[in-house]
């Protein structure tokens, strides 16, 4: 496989994939808040909220299929098509149980589930039904776009995700200020997604060599890949209870002020991470294919050198925010957020470090096939979590729920930084791997 660029290269292409739509987001949600008026920009957030959250029903497949496209092709794999059929049959069938779902809670959600005026009741049922469309293309473009990382074409997969992302912006801004309805702009949103969708497929065809397009339901390469997914699936699911649930106890146990107090600096705070995230998403496809040649001594390598690099490109902002928290949040949000979240904002700047830190042992266990120790991690937090995050903000409201989160991302550091030691350790060069493409594979420094 034909390497193209540094995981350096890498990393900064996702780093403008991530920090350009949310560029733009930041000019456009007045134009949008202003032309929708609350109830419909709520309406239209909350309707985004369900999309994003019905990547669940890509089950893991998309991390999957990026670690076995990349083995397949650093081993020269004729398979490789197989694989691609398989991901996309499965996704595609996996959407659409997503939007029958939908369409058949609806009602629910409308009615019963979320507080809605009676005006916008019809309005709604509309959006959400047009919503249920955008499922498939929505989780088969996770497939397509780790698909294009597996062959190491960061620059074509952010090239497409940017304008995607944008136009998530664009549209709702530009409808709205010429009138639109609702489920008109959300129906242009799914179009626009197909479209995406289309794109992708053909920048695939040209990214992968030799790719025959076969939707094939193959059990024996499904099977991997739905064993794989499947823990991922569990990581993903439980992963957002772990991150909101002290917003919920904030609110139960305190009151709706104290998680807006909250959640202002603790999402301001997570903007870093798109650090480590945009290194790890570099990182992953090749320490997949370095995993398939047995390359060892590279993947001990790369881990070393991601590590660093995290550390040093986070230590100074999160430095400043410790120090100079407070006086950020009161010229972002005023002086009430500064003397509420104070204490709270300089113990998240501690916990968000140890967290990007943690991102690169997690990546690496996922990509030498140990996603199930990521997900018997969580699933533990989560037992312990509950009553740590109850104690601490009963006893010491934002702060004590910025403590709770701290301390259950450093405890989860340091089991992943253990648990990481031991996967390396014991994972065995293949000797079956032909020298010259280990040689082939051995990645530039990060």
């Amino acid at each position: 496989m034909k390497r193209r660029g540094s995981i350096a290269r890498n990393s900064a292409f996702n780093l403008v994939g991530y920090i350009v739509p949310m560029a733009v987001g930041l000019l456009t949600v007045p134009i949008i808040t202003r032309e929708l008026g609350p109830a419909r920009f709520g309406l239209l957030s909350l309707a985004l909220a369900i999309l994003e959250y019905s990547n669940l029903f890509d089950l893991g497949l998309g991390a999957a299929t990026t670690r076995q496209v990349s083995a397949s092709l650093a081993t020269k794999d004729s398979n490789v098509s197989d694989v691609i059929g398989s991901s996309i049959a499965s996704q595609v069938m996996l959407g659409l149980v997503g939007s029958i779902v939908l369409v058949l809670i609806s009602p629910l959600l409308v009615h019963r589930v979320f507080v809605i005026p009676p005006d916008l009741e019809r309005e709604a049922l509309s959006v959400f039904r047009v919503l249920a469309m955008m499922i498939p293309p929505t989780v088969v473009l996770v497939s397509l776009r780790g698909i294009l990382e597996a062959a190491q074409r960061f620059d074509l997969s952010n090239g497409i995700r940017i304008p995607s992302s944008v136009a998530t912006f664009l549209i709702p801004a530009v409808g709205a200020a010429r009138g639109f309805s609702l489920p008109t702009i959300v129906l242009m949103l799914l179009l626009t997604r197909i479209m995406i969708c289309v794109v992708m497929g053909i920048a695939v065809s040209q990214a992968v060599p030799g790719l025959k397009w076969r939707l094939k339901m193959d059990w024996v390469t499904m099977r991997p890949l739905f064993v794989f997914g499947g823990w991922m699936s569990i990581s993903n699911s439980v992963s957002p209870m772990l991150i909101y649930l002290d917003r919920f106890m904030l609110g139960g146990l305190i009151g709706v002020s104290a998680v807006g107090y909250y959640t202002a600096p603790f999402d301001g705070v997570m903007r870093l991470l798109i650090i480590p995230a945009s290194l790890m998403g570099a990182v992953y496809p090749s320490i997949s294919a370095l995993a398939a040649t047995g390359n060892h001594e590279a993947i001990h390598r790369v881990y070393a050198e991601a590590l660093r690099k995290t550390i040093v490109l986070l230590v100074l902002p999160v430095l400043a925010l410790a120090i100079f928290g407070p006086w950020l949040l009161r010229l972002w949000l005023g002086e009430a957020f500064a003397t509420q979240g104070a204490t709270a904002i300089r113990i998240l700047a501690f916990g968000v470090f140890l967290n990007a830190a943690a991102h690169v042992p997690s990546g690496f266990i996922t990509a030498l096939g140990r996603p199930d120790i990521k997900a018997k991690l969580h699933l533990g937090e989560l037992v312990f979590h509950v009553p740590l995050a109850y104690f601490l903000i009963t006893h010491f409201g934002l702060a004590g729920a910025a403590l709770a989160w701290t301390t259950r991302v450093g405890i989860d550091a340091g089991l992943l930084f253990i648990a990481s030691k031991r996967v390396l350790r014991d994972f065995k060069p293949s000797e079956a791997i032909p020298v010259e493409v280990v040689r082939a594979l051995d990645p530039e420094p990060c």
